[in-house]
């Protein structure tokens, strides 16, 4: 019996370290898929406002299957958000993704508005802080990063992500913002990144 009891006992032991393996296994899986259609909708964006995109809108319920259909985020799985019905993202293992894009033309020139919002339901904190500390700013030309910003927003607040070349994202400098931000009992928390400029 004393033996049975023993052998139970690792047992229950090696499975409790299964199961916790499996849970972070299954997390960097999902860090790693929102992270694959994010970057792609970031090393698109180059690409996407040298096409003959002028006057390029959308409502804003349709603009992830415009987002898909036009190749700015080509890797799209269209589906409702789960926070409002007003409007359709694109699905990701942690979330979803919310891209809104114009161009206008105004004196001969087309200006652009890139706003794509990587919103977080789950392991919120810490998927916020693995999330940014994946060098983001390498993703894009210095040129675009002169007009544009990363920030948070939540149910909680928002906080300005400062991104230099003096001040690199790393788990480190990340911990409080997405802990402010992003803590528990936050509805959901929103990585957005912000562009602006004129395409010529």
């Amino acid at each position: 019996m004393v033996e049975m009891l023993g052998v139970l006992a690792v047992i229950g032991v090696l499975s409790a370290g299964g199961l916790a393996g499996y849970s972070k296994a299954m997390y960097r899986y999902k860090l790693s898929k929102t992270i694959d259609v994010a970057s792609s909708g970031l090393r698109e964006f180059s690409f996407f406002i040298k096409k003959d995109v002028s006057g390029y809108d959308a409502d804003k319920e349709e603009m992830a299957q415009k987002a898909k259909s036009t190749g700015l985020l080509p890797d799209c799985e269209v589906a409702q958000s789960q926070l409002s019905s007003d409007y359709q993202v694109c699905r990701v293992p942690l979330g979803e993704i919310y891209p809104r894009f114009f161009i206008s033309e105004g004196d001969g020139e087309n200006y652009y508005t890139y706003m794509m919002y990587v919103t977080l339901l789950s392991s919120q904190t810490s998927a916020c802080v693995d999330f940014l500390a994946r060098g983001w700013d390498q993703m894009l030309p210095e040129r675009f990063w002169r007009h544009g910003k990363i920030w948070l927003t939540s149910d909680k607040g928002s906080q300005l992500i400062n991104l230099s070349a003096q001040n690199a994202l790393s788990v480190g400098n990340l911990l409080t913002p997405c802990s402010n931000v992003c803590a528990s009992g936050a509805a959901y928390c929103s990585i957005v990144f912000d562009f602006s400029g004129y395409t010529n």
